[in-house]
């Protein structure tokens, strides 16, 4: 039917039952990737590349690109001028000189599958080995610079396995973790780079653990100076118990100051009117008018705003979580002050994220004054291991280095207002 492609419908299943004991026998380690679903689900896509394919109806071969269509009743495939009826889901593998296919022209290795949603659309999951998945988050998270890279690789790692195995919480969207900031940023292939490479290499199956499981490792922009207790940054949360997440000094934060485009992420201010506000707050459904008043009602132990009222012209409401101050102001973070000005307010403030584990910048600054990655892990995350072959080899403590806690206000960062 297409050009070194062909369907067959019998023994489809039994086929994709035994590929997938096969992989099991490996016991390698994978982790499934959502890279569409929910309201980005697309209603076609296009792979490309050498390889094989397994559906609910059929299976084959290809060579070069096909389409796959959601329809009414089932995944239809196009090459060519040519139809085919895949059932409800397909899987699609490389099998050339390359590990990898082409989805919609981004690389990625492993296993892509297809699954037909409501409203003619589709989930598309990326099935990959965890080592290769890595190498495509963190050169997304993390600066080129050596053991912060392998701080990265080790925490992402870290992190997968936890949301895989403990948090699970994209399991009813059919994967373990998404590609983007509510997980990690996650591009395949072609976020792939010699030192991410060398990174992932060097520390191949090691994760951070405590009481022999992994730790939920928590991680974020800049702290700004001051990390945060994880109960303060989402306060109820079962996260609480985690007394690893505990708050350090972060003195290497001002390492952002040399970054081309991500200076003020240590230190920002940025006005903000009435209006914006009371924008933000309607959309919300909490109509107060304009806002008139920040008044801070409550901050957490590091100096976090915790809880805010807002006084507008028709009432006035109460923000009770970090995260909700920060939506509310527009601003990286929540450890600001607040001062009223002609037009509106000005927003002071350290930081971006919520301020939970470790700062990427800090992590930054620490490798380049010569902490190894270990250290650095240590710093961070207190009372923990490194422990190898995904938590079942040998695990060794992270120890707190000493650390000069006054270089960062040893360099001030002056940023121009309105920039977040």
């Amino acid at each position: 039917m297409f050009a070194r492609m062909r369907f067959i419908a019998l023994f489809a299943l039994l086929a994709m039952c035994c590929m997938g004991a096969l992989a099991d026998a490996g016991g390698k380690q994978t982790v499934e990737v959502g890279l569409y679903y929910g309201s980005t689900a697309p209603q076609s896509v296009v792979v490309s590349g050498v390889g094989a394919g397994q559906a609910e109806r059929s299976k084959g071969a290809f060579d070069g690109e096909v389409r796959v269509t959601a329809g009414s009743d089932g995944l239809i495939l196009e090459h060519k001028e040519k139809r085919a009826s895949l059932g409800r889901w397909v899987e699609f593998w490389p099998t050339g000189d390359h590990p990898w296919l082409n989805l919609n022209d981004v690389t990625y290795r492993g296993r892509l599958r297809v699954e037909l949603q409501r409203r003619h659309r589709m989930s598309v999951v990326n099935m990959v080995e965890i080592e290769d998945y890595v190498r495509g988050v963190v050169a997304n998270e993390m600066f080129a610079d050596g053991a912060a890279c392998k701080v990265q690789a080790v925490i992402s790692r870290t992190f997968a396995i936890y949301v895989r195995e403990v948090e699970r919480k994209h399991r009813s969207d059919g994967f373990d973790i998404c590609t983007t900031g509510h997980c990690q940023v996650y591009g395949g292939v072609d976020s792939e780079r010699p030192l991410v490479e060398e990174a992932v290499g060097a520390t191949r199956g090691e994760m951070v653990t405590y009481r022999g499981g992994p730790i939920f490792a928590a991680y974020h922009a800049n702290a700004g100076g001051l990390t945060q207790h994880v109960d303060e940054a989402w306060p109820g949360s079962v996260r609480k118990n985690f007394p690893y997440l505990q708050p350090v000094e972060s003195p290497y934060d001002a390492a952002a100051g040399g970054l081309r485009g991500y200076d003020w992420c240590y230190h920002w201010r940025r006005e903000i009117t009435g209006k914006e506000i009371g924008d933000r707050l309607r959309a919300w459904g909490r109509d107060v008018g304009d806002a008139t008043e920040l008044l801070v009602k409550e901050k957490t132990a590091t100096g976090r705003v915790r809880q805010l009222e807002i006084v507008g012209t028709r009432g006035h409401t109460r923000l009770r979580r970090p995260s909700e101050v920060r939506a509310a102001l527009h601003t990286p973070s929540s450890r600001l002050e607040i001062r009223g000005t002609r037009s509106g307010f000005e927003v002071i403030g350290w930081g971006r994220g919520h301020g939970v584990g470790l700062s990427q910048h800090g992590a930054l600054g620490m490798s380049k004054a010569g902490y190894t990655y270990e250290q650095i892990l240590g710093h961070f995350y207190r009372g923990v291991a490194l422990t190898s072959d995904y938590g079942r080899g040998r695990s060794r403590p992270l120890t707190p280095p000493e650390v000069n806690m006054g270089i960062a206000e040893t360099r001030p960062v002056d940023v121009p207002p309105g920039r977040s």
